[in-house]
């Protein structure tokens, strides 16, 4: 009996600790799972470009759908205009991991982003969205480009070069005459280009353009797209918007940081690449919304709105084609880099994706 009695108690004994590992398992796993669900991944996304815009509602755009598809385990913070680094400081920013994703325009950082001055050499094509899906495949294939961006620690979300590149005149600008002279805003390769028409060019950034059309600093403003007029409000401070017909410019973008993108999860780098693909296609419909109301605005404005003609477009092509690109290609030699080859990879997917084009010009032909 006394046996059967230490038989029973044993087993008592193992059927309450089966239970209690049972419970302490069940709470353990659960509470792991949910704490982790509890912290979600946080990006900070800049921009020094406003929200109201292309490239903000694009960033908005992205931001939204990754929290969305990624059933909120990616959590977006935004900061526009400058909210948390300078425009001149976009690179180092997302370089360092300051900003986990950073709208920023190559050209304004000829040295590091060299090779991404390819797709601003004038004449290529009238379509950002061809120019998009051009530069977006040679960061993802060319090595040059990946070189790139690796070398500045950077992912590549997607480019989104301007639309047709206008000009914004205190004066009218009809002819190569009109030009000659004036003080004009460009950036990058412009400033090259507007030298060799005979103007004066004056690197400054965005933000900084209206007081100077205001107060007479410059006469003129180039190198930003269409929808960029109303954004910044340039309408008011000068009354000739022109269409110069010099085709795609000013490639601008959003990138991630390297280490950030390393560190994400493969399902949510999955959805971050789809995403990636999409954006050209999503930016091209915000575009042509924004033409519409960038049209609107600036009549209402009482600006003029002109087209150079075909036989003055020859003229300033002439000037500049194949000048600018023998300039550049002799440029990157200069510093070790593969210029020809670049602009024939880019110029054969530009040739790749024109059949596909999906721009459309605001301006009246």
């Amino acid at each position: 009996m006394k046996q059967r009695s230490n038989n029973m108690r044993s087993m008592a004994a193992g059927v309450v600790l089966m239970f209690l590992f049972l419970i302490f398992g069940l709470t353990i796993v659960p509470s792991a799972s949910f704490a982790a669900s509890e912290r979600p991944i946080t990006l900070k996304l800049s921009s020094f470009l406003p929200e109201t815009g292309t490239e903000g509602m694009l960033g908005k755009w992205w931001g939204t759908e990754l929290e969305k598809r990624s059933n909120g385990r990616v959590k977006v913070q935004y900061f526009f205009a400058e909210a948390l680094v300078k425009t001149m400081d976009s690179l180092p920013a997302v370089s360092s991991g300051i900003a986990d994703v950073q709208f920023f325009a190559p050209g304004y950082f000829p040295t590091q982003m060299a090779l991404s001055g390819v797709s601003d050499l004038l004449f290529q094509t009238q379509s950002n969205w061809v120019s998009a899906k051009a530069y977006n495949e040679m960061a993802e294939t060319f090595p040059p480009f990946q070189k790139m961006m690796k070398d500045n620690n950077l992912k590549l979300m997607s480019i989104w070069p301007a639309s047709e590149v206008v000009m914004i005149s205190r004066k009218p600008i009809k002819t190569l005459d009109d030009l000659k002279g004036k003080k004009i805003r460009a950036l990058g390769l412009m400033n090259k280009a507007m030298k060799m028409l005979g103007a004066t060019p004056v690197a400054m950034p965005l933000p900084e353009v209206y007081e100077a059309l205001e107060r007479g600093t410059i006469d003129t403003v180039t190198g930003l797209p269409y929808h960029l007029v109303v954004a910044f409000k340039l309408q008011e401070a000068a009354k000739n918007l022109i269409n110069p017909g010099l085709g795609c410019y000013a490639s601008g973008g959003y990138f991630m940081n390297l280490n950030t993108w390393n560190k994400l999860p493969d399902d949510i780098k999955k959805i971050i690449n789809q995403l990636n693909q999409e954006f050209p296609d999503v930016a091209i419909k915000m575009q042509s919304e924004l033409h519409k109301k960038t049209t609107e605005a600036v009549l209402k404005a009482k600006c003029d709105i002109y087209s150079l003609t075909a036989n003055e477009i020859a003229k300033w092509k002439a000037v500049l084609v194949p000048a600018i690109y023998d300039d550049w290609t002799k440029d990157m030699a200069s510093k070790g880099m593969p210029g020809k080859e670049t602009l024939a990879k880019y110029q054969e997917l530009v040739k790749k994706y024109t059949p596909q084009d999906k721009y459309a010009s605001p301006f009246v032909k």
